[in-house]
């Protein structure tokens, strides 16, 4: 079965840890996470297809998507199937995509339906849309070797013609074991991965960590990526030492409080300046950082920890470490002979991680891997193009390249690949591409250009203007963006006479080049905030001092209608910017987001959009049931509410959920089974008590029949392990899921995971050991503010993508996965609150609500808004609560949809007008003015949310069949009128009073 000395090729390896911890969540996106268990079921299904698809040993499987978790599940795929997977990148422009398939011929291409328009017409494709997950024959069993291909690693060659690098699995699983004895996992580890995505996605697999897919969107937006680490409590990541730099530029001070979960940091892909190096100890101190450096040809070649390697003296940059494999490295001089320790030379690498050779590259292969002379037993070498040195101490040390490969901003950059698409692209005569910017500073791409006399251009390219000042050329630039990705497309370019020679050599003297148009130094002070009232073109003009600003041109060189990137920008420049907007401006844009069209008149329509999701968004590929979640017994009699003798409850802990749980208590005698997240040495029942206390609603004699289950939404078995979460299956027979987490301001990817997820694993629980009839909590908040009438049978796929906030979008999602629960034959209710408000009675209402904030803060302040157009939705959390239980009771309601919102909204002058009449006068001022003075009280998130979404909803909310059934109850709805506003009012300045209010709450936590 392929193995050698107890090594076993790299998906074999992970089956193995598969059935170690089958439960162990081993992949973590966005909007997915998947067990060792669901990792292994999904990548072997789809073997299964690919086998049908003609994938055999050694064959080629394409994989083009964003980093997620299925393009785990494609690559493990591939192997199982007996093949290599070929990472394709979607920065490829379609014409390297062309010639990447073209010399590499894989059968099929897994990919997702938005991208395979990109693929050639001819290219056979396999869309995850289209289930990957149906099982279609036996998986096959290829008796892969150790020997045989695992991936094809793709990089430009110097000649414009991408070659392909064949990595076979020895060489993988030696570099993975290599690094185990110089930073191992342990349990729980949580491996945050994306910059060099297939070396490390795979190694926490072979120990049983979680390997976290960090979104392209995130990797390169600094402030995005610490709040995604710091969330996430990721243990380890890598970045390249650009990235860092960025990350640390104005953050390091409180970095190590926020990433006080990570305890490993790898640094890889250019060279590591001893600035950064102290910047980063001094930011991290409580991470152990590593350096390590490895070749697409090598895999991994050296590592140490930067502490260690900072301290080595007589170095120009920080070494990389000691090597691998050091009787199997070499230091030579031009005639191939081993240079003195200290000496330079150009570095050669053998031993158990080469590559095989390259894609139909004979040649090639033979010039790269060459015959090891210090060996008889017929070893190859690979000749790496660096030069380097070995230290007297035996680490290795790491000065630049011999030939034209290299780094820019993390990207290896053959140089060569560059100037052969400006010569077969523009009409010139000659031309040079140099790398202006010393090793570990901001280096950038500069093209020299001879221009080619009208008879010699033979049909290329002529017309391009080059600023003289700026060397910018946007002509150029969109030609050659044709060609190459775009980290290779240079951002300056000189325009000469001739090329300057050697008179020994006849080769070009790049020595003698004129230095490129000047970087500017001195940056003119900008504003730390757009004033309050700024116009749209005093916002356009900041915008665009800002680009100024960050790549260094003068006042006035940058236009509304420019392109980021053809002004010379960069992924990192692009983070920086953001940065920059968001601290301006006070509103976040994704990198990806702008990088979709990036000038300054989208930039600016953004910062005037409300904030939502990208537009990318595919919000029904999202919500998709996976096809292992389907009722043990559907059709089955659904339990009504006064049956269940063992009730689960999502939300406990929350403000409509602490409503539901008493009232469950004091009308059922069921118990209750109530989910709580784990939050440190806390006791989950004291959580749920404390919260009842808090909304009036404790009562002693409740704590025999409230059973607390640790647990998170966010985990597949909400974190608990299968057999307990079967065994939960089998001890419940009713389900109320009102757990979600709510922020109008964060997009669908910060929401996903307990919104989507969760539901996802609620119905899980619901299939597992029957049928449990589920009551899920949705919202309103799905339908579009269009002023319409809103139907409780509307068509739910006609409202995909109708809102443009996170929150919307996550509970459409769940929604929709609930109604393809219902498909499949699980009981389900639905029911869509609106505002939900304080207790009619009581007036105890939720702190952190903004109708709580509108409130409170005007009794607070004295002040008031003028809302002339404004209307206040609002139901008491009573009835709401009270509503759910009575249709959960109703044998004629099971299955239905209910609008629980008020379908008659009050205005909010009157709102305001009831406030006075109950003994609070209020002046009446500008809704601006009453924001301003509101920031003060700390209350921003909800404040936010007004401002850009406003509180007038123009909807009409049908609830017909939430009336037709209620009728047949006892339950009204109360009134919104003075006196419930007067209940509300009393009891927020009976908080104040006590210094409980949610102003002194805020201002304690600001």
């Amino acid at each position: 079965m392929g193995k050698e000395r107890g090594v076993e090729p790299l998906h074999h390896l992970i089956e193995e840890q598969a059935a170690r911890t089958p439960h162990a969540p081993a992949i973590v996106d966005d909007g997915m996470t998947l067990t060792y268990r669901m990792l292994d079921h999904k990548s072997r299904v789809l073997a299964s297809r690919l086998a049908r698809e003609g994938v055999v040993r050694g064959t080629p499987v394409g994989v083009y998507m964003e980093r997620c978790a299925e393009y785990v599940v494609a690559c493990l795929a591939a192997m199982k199937a007996g093949g290599a997977f070929l990472p394709l990148e979607l920065a490829y422009p379609e014409s390297l995509l062309a010639e990447v398939l073209e010399d590499c011929r894989p059968p099929v291409v897994l990919t997702r339906e938005r991208h395979a328009g990109r693929l050639p017409r001819e290219q056979k494709k396999l869309c995850a849309e289209d289930g990957w997950d149906d099982p279609v024959g036996e998986p096959p069993d290829p008796r892969t070797s150790l020997q045989d291909p695992c991936f094809i690693a793709y990089s430009s060659g110097t000649t414009g013609r991408p070659k392909g690098v064949v990595n076979p699995h020895r060489a993988a699983v030696r570099s993975y074991l290599w690094r185990f004895g110089v930073s191992d996992y342990r349990p729980g580890d949580r491996v945050g991965c994306n910059v060099f995505f297939v070396w490390e996605v795979f190694r926490p697999l072979l120990r049983g960590a979680t390997s976290y897919v960090i979104p392209d969107d995130v990797i390169y937006d600094p402030a995005a990526l610490i709040s995604y680490l710091e969330e996430n409590c990721i243990t380890e990541t890598l970045m390249t030492p650009s990235l860092l730099g960025t990350v640390l530029s104005g953050r390091g001070e409180g970095l190590s409080g926020r990433l006080s979960s990570l305890r490993t940091l790898w640094l890889n892909g250019e060279v590591v300046t001893k600035k950064l190096a102290q910047s980063a100890l001094s930011a991290l101190p409580n991470t152990r950082i590593m350096n390590v450096y490895s070749i697409s040809e090598t895999h991994e070649v050296a590592a140490g920890d930067l502490q260690d390697l900072l301290a080595t003296p007589d170095t120009l940059h920080c070494p990389v470490g000691q090597p691998m494999a050091p009787d199997r490295l070499y230091v030579l001089d031009e005639a191939g002979r081993p240079v003195p320790r200290g000496e330079p030379g150009e570095l050669y690498v053998g031993g158990e991680c080469l590559a095989h050779g390259y894609v139909e590259r004979p040649e090639l292969t033979a010039s790269r891997f060459v015959a090891d002379p210090f060996r008889r037993d017929g070893s190859r070498m690979y000749r790496s193009g660096d030069r380097a040195r070995l230290l007297p101490d035996g680490k290795l040390e790491i000065l630049g390249r011999c030939d034209s490969m290299q780094k820019v901003r993390g990207y290896s950059v053959e140089l060569g690949a560059v100037e052969a698409a400006i010569e077969r692209e523009l009409a010139v005569s000659g031309c040079v591409a140099v790398v202006d910017g010393e090793e570990g500073e901001d280096k950038r791409l500069v093209a020299y250009l001879v221009p080619a006399p009208p008879e010699e251009h033979g049909g290329r390219y002529a017309g391009w203007r080059i600023d003289p000042n700026t060397g910018r050329s946007p002509e150029i630039r969109e030609r050659l963006g044709e060609r190459l990705p775009h980290y290779m497309v240079p951002g300056v370019f000189v325009e000469l006479d001739s090329l300057p020679l050697q008179k020994t050599s006849g080769k070009v003297d790049r020595g003698k080049l004129p230095a490129p148009p000047p970087r500017e130094s001195d940056r003119r002070p900008l504003p730390k905030r757009i004033p309050p009232g700024a116009s749209p073109e005093e916002k356009r003009d900041l915008v665009i001092s800002l680009w100024e600003d960050l790549l260094g041109f003068e006042q006035g060189e940058v236009h509304p209608e420019d392109d980021f990137f053809e002004l010379g920008g960069h992924s990192l420049a692009a983070a920086e910017l953001m940065g920059a907007l968001e601290e301006t401006f006070g509103v976040r844009i994704a990198v990806s987001e702008f990088l979709e069209d990036p000038t300054p008149v989208s930039l600016i329509r953004r910062l005037e959009a409300p904030p939502g999701e990208a537009m990318h968004l595919d919000l029904r590929a999202e919500a998709r049931l996976d096809g292992d979640i389907f009722p043990a017994q559907p059709g089955a009699r659904p339990v009504l509410l006064r049956e269940a003798e063992n009730v689960f409850l999502t939300g406990a802990t929350g403000f409509l959920g602490a409503f539901l749980l008493e009232g469950l208590l004091s009308r059922t005698r069921a118990r209750i089974h109530c989910l709580v997240r784990p939050r440190g040495a806390e006791d989950p029942e004291k959580a749920i008590e404390e919260n009842l206390e808090g909304y009036g609603l404790w009562h002693p004699d409740y704590g025999r029949r409230i059973v607390a289950v640790s647990g998170d939404l966010e985990q597949p078995f909400f974190g608990m392990g299968e057999a307990d979460f079967e065994h939960l299956a089998r001890g419940v027979d009713l389900i109320i899921h009102a757990g979600a987490r709510v922020n109008l301001l964060y997009p669908y990817r910060e929401l996903a995971g307990a919104n989507v997820s969760g539901t996802r694993e609620v119905l899980r629980l619901a299939c597992l050991a029957g049928a449990t009839p589920v009551h899920h909590v949705s919202t309103n908040g799905i339908f579009p503010d269009a002023g319409r009438v809103c139907r409780e049978d509307e068509d739910l796929d006609a409202l995909a993508g109708a809102r443009p906030d996170g929150y919307g979008q996550s509970k459409w999602v769940a929604e929709k996965l609930v109604r393809q629960a219902a498909e499949r034959g699980l009981p389900v209710s639905v029911y869509r609150p609106g505002n939900i408000s304080g207790h009619s009675e009581s007036g105890a209402s939720n702190p952190h609500d903004f109708l709580t904030t509108l409130l409170a803060g005007s009794l607070q302040t004295g002040l008031a808004p003028r809302a002339a157009d404004w209307s206040l939705e609002m139901s008491p959390v009573d009835f709401v609560a009270g509503a759910i239980l009575q249709l959960a009771d109703d044998p004629e309601a099971i299955g239905g949809t209910f609008h629980l919102a008020n379908p008659d909204p009050v205005e909010a002058e009157k709102v305001f007008d009831w406030l006075e009449e109950a003994g609070h006068p209020l002046e009446r001022v500008p809704l601006r003015e009453w924001l301003e003075e509101l920031r003060t009280t700390g209350q921003g998130g909800a404040l936010l949310a007004m401002e850009e979404y406003g509180l007038r909803d123009d909807n009409t909310y049908d609830d017909a069949a939430a009336q037709e059934a209620l009728a047949r109850s006892s339950l009204r709805r109360p009134a919104t009128d003075a006196r419930l506003i007067g209940r509300y009012a009393d009891h927020l300045a009976g908080q104040e009073k006590s210094g409980a209010g949610p102003l002194r709450n805020a201002r304690r936590r600001a």
